[in-house]
This record gives C-alpha cells, structure tokens and sequence, in this order.
C-alpha cells in the first residue's frame, strides 16, 4: 500500500459493502496487540460456572437462562469475534452518511466507520472482562465470550478470590445475554438505535471540504476523532431519540443486577467486594468506551444502571415477582428515565391499566 492518502483510499474504496469490516477487523486485531494464551481447561472450566449461575437464578427469573456456546478467548480473538456485534450500530450510520445526497464522499465516510469500530473494538478489548462489560452491547448469536487475561488481571489487582470472581462474571454475562436474546428487548433496541440515526440530519458545513474541494487536514480529523462524525449531525429529536437508548442501558444492567443479587452470599462470600471493585472500576470509562460514546454521541452514566437496578426491586416488591416481565410483554413497556426514578407511572400504564 503506498504513502500516498489518495492511492490509499482508492485501494480501500475497492473493499464492497456499507462498512468496511475487513479494515475493521484488520485495525482492530492490530489494537488489541500480540496474541496471548488462554488457560487449557478453560472451555470447561466457565461452561461449568455459567451453569453453576443458570441453576442457581433460574427460579428467579421468567428468562430462559439456558446457556449458549462459551468460549474463552485473547484480546485478539475476542475483538475479531466481537466487532460483528456492532453492525446495528455501524452499518445505519454508514447508511446515512453515503446515501445523503447532500454528501460527495459517501465511500470515505463508510471506511471511516470501519476504521473507527474496529480501533473502538480493539480498545474495548484491554479492559474488557467479556460481552456485557462494553458501553453498548455487542448483538449478535455468537454465544458468550470471556476474556482471559483481562479476567485475571481484574481479580488479582483486587486481590479477590479467583473463583468467586469468575463465577460473578459468568453470571452477568449469561443473564445479559440472554435478557438481550429476547425477541421483544432485541428488536426493541435495534429499533431505538435505527431512529436515533434515521432522524439524524447531515450538516453540509461540517464536511471534509474546503472551497468545494476535500481538505486532507479536516479529512485527518475524522479520521483520528470519532466525536467528528456525530457532530457532522443535527436533528430535532436527538435529545430525545439519546435519552431512549441510555434508559435502554439503564434497565438492560438494571435488569442483570437484579437478578444477580439473587445470588447466594454463602456461595460468594466476596460478593459485596466484587461490587465494590466493578463500581470503582466502572467509575472511570475506558479508552475503548470513551470511543464508543464518542461515535454515538452519547453519554452512558453508570449511575442510572444503579437507579435501573433499584427500578426493579421496587416493582417486584411492590406488584410482585411477576411484575418485572411486563417491561417487555406489555405494550410500550420500557420505562423512560423519570419512569426508573419513579416506577408508579410505569406501573400505572403497564400493570394497572
């Protein structure tokens, strides 16, 4: 590939697709680093703690808790394997950005989508502990994904017990799973994502033109900073359309930490410790989820996920155990933001009426 940007962009505009995935998955697997080594054993060591974690919160949920394949995997492999996940995400905005008539770049626009997920998905991968430890969630059928080094690291820098720790993370990763896996919360959330970027309206100011011609500086620019492509749009209902997908994320680890503190104190005495450090852990967003919320354009503030947890405590001890599953049975059943902090007119539209 030559130095030049021009013959370098020529050669990637050859790729086929909305995205380029390929760039995607090459920049990515190059972020992520060397390959590591996963433990031998350990494909059987976690698919027996996530069905240590199905049989002891079954009976706790209306979910269907039957695990899917586990695989344990290195920061290489688990960003090869995850950035697929995000094509939701990916390929809408993409979409948007090359069919806009106002825009003459549309190809460069997709590549960059494809540079910028999978440097997103690279950086994901240094701190990630698996699938449901990314600011927005990876959606695809390709089971649960656990990342070794990463897992290790965490307990040993807590100096939490090895075992209970990984059964902890075994646990949310199958109940995250699982709840996104329902028909209704899976299409529920594609649907809110593909309104926030259908209602999405290009700024011609703000393209990578200078005179009517392409500016390499500003096209530079895009390239390095992902918060360069959203801030290319405006739209009437952004806030709105925002607001919906982080009550979304709200309920969705709400929901996860509920169930999970149904889990039995005498079987992880470290419990409330391994709290503690995934809250500090939590407090400070990583490179990789800093870039997420940059190509969104959104803020996901981890202490609404802790208002979504007290959400369903609330209802179920107020309308009982069965009340939860009306959150995505009943008609328009996710709650808004003043919903979380005040379930009563939640429970006034969907239990009540």
């Amino acid at each position: 590939m030559t130095d030049n940007i021009f013959d370098r962009l020529a050669e990637l505009l050859s790729s086929p697709g909305t995205v380029n995935w390929g760039l995607a998955r090459e920049l990515g697997t190059s972020v992520a680093g060397e390959p590591g080594t996963v433990p031998s054993g350990a494909i059987e060591y976690w698919t027996g703690l996530v069905d240590t974690a199905q049989r002891i919160l079954a009976e706790s949920t209306a979910i269907d808790l039957t695990p899917p394949a586990v695989a344990v995997l290195d920061r290489r492999d688990w960003t090869t394997e995850t950035i697929p996940g995000f094509a939701y995400l990916a390929d809408p905005l993409a979409s948007t950005l090359s069919t806009d008539e106002a825009n003459p770049f549309g190809p460069i626009f997709s590549i960059m989508v494809g540079l910028q997920v999978g440097s997103m998905v690279g950086s994901l991968s240094h701190r990630a502990l698996a699938n449901f430890d990314a600011a927005l969630p990876p959606l695809d059928p390709g089971g649960l994904r656990f990342v070794a080094p990463n897992i290790n690291e965490f307990a040993d820098s807590h100096s939490l017990d090895g075992d209970q720790t990984n059964l902890w993370i075994a646990a949310h990763e199958l109940v995250q799973n699982r709840f996104l896996a329902i028909p209704e919360v899976d299409g529920y959330f594609r649907s809110i994502v593909a309104t926030y970027v259908d209602d999405l309206e290009l700024d011609p100011e703000s393209l990578p033109t200078g005179g009517g011609e392409l500016d390499p500086e500003r096209l530079g620019q895009m390239m390095q900073d992902p918060s360069y492509l959203t801030g290319m749009f405006t739209g009437p209902n952004q806030e709105t359309n925002l607001a919906r997908i982080q009550a979304f994320m709200a309920v969705t680890e709400g929901y996860v930490g509920h169930l999970l503190n149904k889990l039995d104190k005498n079987l992880i005495p470290e419990l409330g410790r391994i709290r503690e450090a995934v809250d500090r852990r939590r407090a400070t967003p990583s490179q990789g989820e800093v870039f997420l919320q940059k190509l969104l354009g959104i803020e996901l503030r981890r202490p609404e996920y802790r208002t979504g947890t007290a959400f369903f405590e609330e209802i179920e001890r107020r309308w009982g155990p069965e009340s939860p599953t009306a959150v995505w049975t009943a008609v328009d059943g996710f709650p808004d933001t003043a919903e979380l902090g005040d379930p009563l007119p939640w429970a006034a539209r969907t239990l009540l009426s």
